[in-house]
């Protein structure tokens, strides 16, 4: 059984948005094209459904240039929890493959796209995890009982079985595409309006996809401060579409967000920290894990090249038993065109 966190799970609200706005750290030198947040959101496959999008930069590339991006989220989990009415078990490891790009109209304009592919199934990671959580004396959970690299996805609502999947499971994720319009930028301040639709391509048997369209509206901000360092963050709403789950309803809005913190050691590595979170995406749930989220990533930045670097992030759920225990991201970024 998890460890209960003292935040609702759909009163995350009044608690997460100031903590994510106000708790900004820094980035990378704004010149670099590399410069921006790790590309990384909740791994929970109950909520990764829904068409929250990617943390976004808020500097627009340049008129007909293209930033481009892989990143591959490996995730892994194992929770078990109970209420009067509901059931549910989880035990899985996840990678997330998505292809991701955002191209310039023009000086204010430009287009987002992204490209999702999942696997999940048994992993190979449950006991190097469960290491790591025994040396930083961290929740183990019932790992300590449970046997390593096993898959399992269920959820009951009032005796009815809604999602019960015990072998490996792969498709292509809902494709999410968005549009972008500079509010302001200069040489050391930037803030964009994006909106997002994501289209239906997955499948929600599979839960890479909930088969219905889901919309975002957000604002990306960034600002230097001093010569080395950058503060970013999102903050925005998902209008989700219809649940995945037979007996809840989905929340008519979710409010989601981020704050990053990058600073640049030399002109080839930097440290990133990053803070991620969204309110509930259910209505009338009691468990932690189909609740809000807050999960720290922290790692660095490689720059591999004048247009391209290597992100490689680790993440732990603040808020124990609302996400993946553990998460490693390994991103890839470059730029055609536009890059100095």
């Amino acid at each position: 059984m998890v460890i209960k966190s003292p935040i609702s799970p759909n009163g995350c609200g009044a608690f997460l948005l100031p903590t994510i706005y106000f708790a900004v750290f820094s980035v990378i030198s704004a010149t670099n094209c590399h410069a921006g947040p790790f590309l990384t959101r909740d791994q929970n496959p109950f909520t990764l459904v829904y068409g929250q999008p990617l943390p976004t930069p808020a500097r627009l590339p340049q008129a007909e240039a293209f930033k481009y991006a892989l990143s591959l989220d490996i995730s892994n989990t194992l929770n078990a929890e109970t209420s009067s009415n509901e059931s549910l078990y989880v035990d899985f490891e996840a990678y997330n493959l998505t292809l991701g790009g955002i191209y310039g109209l023009n000086e204010r304009w430009a287009l987002k796209l992204d490209i999702p592919f999942i696997y999940r199934g048994g992993g190979v990671f449950d006991h190097a995890i469960d290491e790591w959580h025994k040396l930083f004396n961290l929740p183990r959970a019932s790992r300590p009982d449970v046997e390593d690299d096993q898959f399992r996805l269920f959820y009951s609502n009032n005796s009815a079985t809604s999602i019960d999947l015990n072998s490996s499971q792969a498709g292509i994720g809902d494709v999410q595409l968005g549009i972008g319009h500079s509010l302001h930028q200069t040489s050391k301040h930037a803030l964009s309006i994006w909106a997002s639709i994501d289209i239906p391509v997955g499948d929600a048997d599979k839960l890479t996809g909930n088969d219905d369209l889901d919309y975002s509206l957000w604002l990306a901000g960034s600002s230097n401060v001093g010569e080395l360092s950058i503060v970013d963050t999102n903050m925005g709403v998902v209008l989700p579409g219809d649940s995945v789950l037979t007996g809840l309803e989905t929340e008519d809005l979710v409010f989601f967000g981020h704050a990053g913190a990058h600073i640049a050691l030399n002109p080839t590595f930097a440290l990133k920290l990053q803070l991620a979170g969204h309110s509930g995406y259910y209505k009338d749930t009691d468990l932690d894990f189909l609740g809000s989220a807050v999960i720290l990533i922290f790692g660095g930045s490689i720059n591999t090249g004048k247009c391209s670097a290597i992100d490689i992030g680790f993440s732990e759920d603040i808020k124990v038993g609302a996400s993946p225990d553990a998460s490693l991201l390994i991103s890839w970024k470059s730029q055609l065109n536009g890059c100095h």
